[in-house]
């Protein structure tokens, strides 16, 4: 039994990274890009905030990776719409989600 909860658990912990890979990932090409993206990525990484705040409002161990990379997603989304003071907003959320990103995985190790 044990082990089928830690199995399950390890599946949601997995399912939750690709949707926080996801939206670092824009993050990225947004600044890569300087904000100049095509709408259909805009839309697409607009999609994720409801994933995005599921992880973060559950109260799991990425729950508050989720609020930084949702904050940072955001902001990246402003600023590939024309927003040019959102650019240090989704820095600053990015680097403070890679710290919490840090203290995941040395949690999930323990697993």
């Amino acid at each position: 039994m044990k082990i089928n909860h830690r199995r399950q658990e390890v599946t949601q912990i997995l399912g939750d990274n690709e949707v926080i890979l996801a939206a670092a990932t824009f993050v990225v090409e947004v600044e890569r890009l300087h904000g100049k993206l095509p709408q259909l990525m805009v839309k697409k990484a607009t999609d994720l905030k409801v994933p995005l705040l599921a992880i973060a409002m559950s109260g799991r161990i990425q729950a508050n990776h989720a609020r930084k990379r949702l904050e940072a997603l955001n902001a990246a989304i402003e600023y590939a719409n024309g927003d040019m003071s959102a650019r240090k907003r989704y820095i600053a959320a990015s680097q403070q989600a890679d710290r919490l990103a840090d203290l995941v995985a040395k949690r999930v190790e323990k697993i």
